[in-house]
């Protein structure tokens, strides 16, 4: 380092950067879907070298945090500031500690699916027993106002559970689909987008190599 030149370092001082990534294919907090193409964020202790002329800022370090976001959350991070209590994001590294990779989870496709099947067969269990109470009930000669209502309370059970319980599970397993699809149609608008930028680019960098020879 030059006599005009000063290194100035302090535990405050970070770097921050944001990568494009290419993979095989990779998982996402928050996401249903793999994708080969996402947003890494890095953030790094730093120094600045400040010389007579300029400053300049370098990381001193392994990054402090490393993590991945799908395109779409990143789009949804920027696009919601102040909104909510923040955006999904995978952790791959902290310090020098590798976060491991992330658990088997179930898609939310099947996680309806089940609780819908759960769902049905505590119906099954419930019509069975509330049948068992009825024909208890019918076998009577004369029927009291309380063996009435109880009656009415099974028959207002069942037409609830089919009318409105029953749909709704149903309802929620084409909004979770249509989410689902609606996620798959923005990662791909973004990968065709980047992908029409990196051939734009490409073809300006040839064109002012033409210009220059």
């Amino acid at each position: 380092m030059s006599n005009e030149e000063e290194r100035i370092q302090h535990e405050s001082f970070g770097q921050i950067r944001f990568s494009r990534v290419n993979s095989t294919g990779a998982e996402f907090y928050g996401s249903e879907l793999t994708q080969n193409n996402y947003i890494s964020l890095e953030i790094s202790n730093s120094e600045m070298i400040r010389e007579l002329t300029q400053d300049r800022y370098y990381n001193t370090s392994i990054p402090l945090v490393r993590l991945r976001m799908s395109s779409s959350q990143f789009a949804e991070l920027i696009t919601t500031m102040n909104v909510g209590s923040g955006v999904p994001c995978t952790i791959e590294r902290l310090g020098i500690k590798k976060v491991d990779e992330l658990p088997e989870n179930e898609s939310r496709k099947e996680f309806v699916h089940r609780k819908f099947a759960d769902r049905m067969k505590m119906f099954g269990d419930n019509i069975r027993e509330r049948q068992t109470k009825a024909k208890q009930l019918v076998k009577k000669k004369t029927l009291s106002k309380a063996d009435q209502h109880e009656l009415q309370m099974h028959l207002e059970w069942l037409t609830t559970e089919v009318e409105r319980n029953i749909p709704f599970i149903s309802e929620c397993f084409q909004e979770n689909m249509d989410e689902v699809v609606n996620e798959a149609k923005l990662e791909v608008e973004n990968a065709i987008q980047h992908k029409i930028n990196v051939l734009g680019f490409d073809a300006l960098k040839e064109q002012h190599k033409s210009l220059d020879e």
